[in-house]
Parts: structure tokens; sequence; C-alpha cells
């Protein structure tokens, strides 16, 4: 049966034409500070970006995808992409052929004795029945959300990006990563469905639907952090009253809306006070906080030291200067 499939299925490409998109796992790896893609009808993808951001829209939400995150869009969503930057923002995006997650999760959810009487029966009956109901081939459908940089997918990326950056990612490499991202993308998916599970609710439906306009509200604090962001704007953007999302956010991630804010904002400012060398009352405005003492307060209390002191310690991190 492998066989069956193409020379261009069995490749990788990197940065491959329209036409080839799709038709074969791929990468597009870009650096432009202005680009604009409208409604593009892609296949299964994750969206990063190495340096700045961009803005990936679907007719749900709008989406800012920084350093700090990535984001999983299905196959045949129509997306638009916007870069519009002072500076250079370089992009790392991996696509998925039709087909090839579907067959990972196919062995990664079935019993091994039924993969072996049938390897491929299962499969093509799941095509069958979604074909008789109107929905074309049979496709893994992800929640569609920014995911801030984890211990599954995270590495993988950035691994298969310092290969594909210093031209040594060979085929083989390449191959394998594809399947291992799938694997930790399918991992990520069952996280996120036992958190789709705690919303009270006992229809099945309600609890899915009610976990997409929940994770809608968290993007849209991920995406705007900076921000002023009114409790009632961010449910807005969640198609649920105010108290409602509030409630749900405390029960589904451990924290209120405003507690998840804050500690997102601490978060950017330290990845800030790391990798630049911007005054800290600058940083403290440009991740949202008003006051920059109130801001050194609440970095003390969530790191353990003032702002300049971490950026001190981050940047003479050797055994010697921590003695000094």
């Amino acid at each position: 049966m492998a066989a069956n499939l193409t020379r261009s299925e069995s490749r990788v490409l990197v940065n491959p034409t329209g036409p080839q998109l799709g038709a074969a796992n791929a990468i597009i790896w870009g650096r432009a500070r202005q680009y604009h893609v409208a409604e593009f009808p892609g296949p299964l993808s994750i969206k990063s970006v190495v340096h700045g951001s961009g803005i990936w829209e679907t007719a749900e939400a709008q989406r800012v995808v920084d350093t700090g995150s990535y984001l999983v869009l299905n196959a045949s969503r129509p997306y638009s992409i916007t870069i519009d930057a002072r500076e250079i923002v370089e992009t790392f995006c991996l696509f998925f052929r039709p087909g090839f997650v579907e067959d990972v999760h196919r062995v990664e959810s079935r019993d091994p004795v039924e993969l072996l009487n049938e390897p491929f029966a299962a499969e093509q009956r799941e095509e069958k029945s979604a074909v008789a109901k109107g929905h074309g081939r049979w496709q893994v459908e992800f929640f569609e959300s920014l995911h801030g940089h984890d211990a599954l997918v995270s590495p993988l990326l950035k691994g298969i990006y310092a290969r594909v950056r210093k031209g040594t990612a060979t085929q083989a490499y390449l191959e394998d990563q594809f399947f291992a991202v799938a694997r930790a993308m399918l991992r990520v998916g069952r996280h996120s469905e036992k958190q789709a599970a705690r919303i009270p609710a006992k229809k099945l439906s309600t609890r899915v639907e009610l976990y997409r306009r929940l994770l809608r509200g968290k993007d849209f604090l991920d995406s705007f952090h900076a921000e002023d962001l009114p409790l009632r704007e961010v449910a807005d953007a969640a198609c649920v009253s105010p108290y409602h999302f509030h409630r749900l956010f405390r029960e589904v991630f451990g924290e209120t809306p405003n507690q998840y804010l804050q500690r997102k904002r601490l978060e950017r400012a330290r990845e800030l006070l790391e990798s630049t060398d911007r005054r800290v009352t600058e940083i403290s405005m440009d991740v949202g906080f008003e006051s920059s003492t109130s801001f050194s307060a609440l970095f003390r209390r969530a790191f353990g030291c003032s702002p300049r002191e971490y950026r001190y310690l981050s940047f003479h991190s050797t055994p010697d200067s921590q003695k000094k």
C-alpha cells in the first residue's frame, strides 16, 4: 500500500509553490516587513513566529502569533495573514498533507491487533462514512487556539527550524520530525479535551461549543494583552456574558481572566528583559502596566527579584558573576 504514495507525498517540501502546498508535508519559512494573504483555505497547519509577530484571522477570531506562542489551524479553514512591522518578521509554519495526521491518530488510538488484522480498513470506513454524510474526507479536528510554548510541540518546532536554517535537515530527518509533531499535536489535543470536560454542561456538543468560545476569549487576552481589556470586551469576543466567561475561565484554567492577564504581561516582560536592552519603564508600559512602580512590585512577587535585578542575573549568569 505504501507504493500508492506519490513521490511528492513522501517528501517534505520547503517553501513550495502554491499548487504544491497541500500535496505533501511542507514548511513555509518566510521573512518580511509587510505581507498579506487573504482567505487562504490551506491544509492543517501550525503557525509559529521566530522574530516579531503576525496576525492570523479566521471567520471566528483574530489571533496574534508572536515568539511566545504557536497556532493550530484546521484543514480547509480559510484564513488571512497580515504582517505589517518596522522590523523583519520571521515566520516558520508547518503544513500537513491530507490524511497524514489522520493516519497517526488512527495508529495511536487503535488496538495493535485491530491494526494488524485491518491495517487500512478502519480508515477507509471512516472516510466512506464521512463522504456519505457529505463531509468529504474524514479529518482530525483540533480546537483552534493559541498555545503558549510547551514541552511537547515547541521543542520539535525549534529543532526543525534550527536544522532547516543550517541546511542540515535531510528528508529522513524531516519525515521523522513531522511524525513526532503529529503525535505531539494529538497529545495537546487530548489535554484540550480534558479541559473541555471541566465545563459543567450535560451535552458533549454544549461543552465543546462553550470551550471553543472560551478559547476565543483566552486568545483575545493573549493577542491583545498589552491593551486595556475590560472583561466585557473579552467576553464579547467569546460571545458569552461577562460573568459566564469569568466563571468558565476559572473552572477550566484555574485562575480568573484578570489573574491570567497579569501573569501573561509579567511573562512577556520577563522575555523582554532577557532579550532587549530597553528601559524597565518602557517595558512595563509596553506590556500593559500603567505604573512602573506596581509593575516592579508585581514582578518581584512573581519572580523573587526586581526587574533590574532579573536583567542583571540573566546577563551575568555564570557562577563567578553571581558571586559578585
